[in-house]
């Protein structure tokens, strides 16, 4: 009798194990869809986002890097103004900071390269760094480059802007 209800037992969660990996939610094919709406929701799917920005895809890397700088570039530019909290700046940091890393990354294996348009990202980078604070150091260092980075922000934040323009 023990084995009979040992064996029921293995059978019931066989079942329920076979239920749930069958179950869209679980492998992941509900999100895909099936029909014309997979047609268009696929190349949604495939759109880099890093933090809510999207990694430009097409163009050339100078393109690229331009179309990145338009939606992230004003954005740096009023939090600079802003007078955030440390918490929130480093919020903020999250999203700029990986979108730039993943362009960089995209660019680095495209089979067009650009040295330019590949050097100028570091120099977003630590602009990112310098006003939203680098996560490893101390909330005091943090706010320390963030006064210089907002001191000296305009002059950097246009430098960049005029490398950028001039990206061909």
């Amino acid at each position: 009798m023990k084995i009979m209800t040992g064996i029921v037992h293995v059978v019931c969660i066989l079942v329920v194990l076979c239920v749930l990996l069958t179950l869209p939610g679980c492998t992941g094919e509900g999100e895909k869809g099936s029909g014309p709406q997979a047609a268009k929701t696929e190349p949604q799917a495939r759109q880099a986002k890093a933090g809510g920005f999207t990694v430009p895809e097409e163009g050339t890397p100078a393109e690229r890097v331009r179309k990145l700088w338009e939606s992230t570039g004003p954005i740096m530019k009023v939090d600079a103004q802003a007078n955030l909290i440390d918490r929130e700046y480093q919020n903020k940091r999250t999203p700029l900071f990986s979108v730039w890393v993943t362009l960089q990354g995209k660019l680095s294996l495209a089979p067009q390269k650009d040295e330019r348009a590949q050097r100028v990202i570091p120099e977003v980078l630590k602009l990112i760094d310098d006003l939203y604070g680098f996560p490893g150091f101390t909330e005091e260092r943090r706010e320390k480059d963030r006064e210089t980075a907002k001191k000296f922000f305009d002059k950097r934040y246009g430098r960049l802007e005029e490398e950028i323009k001039a990206l061909k």
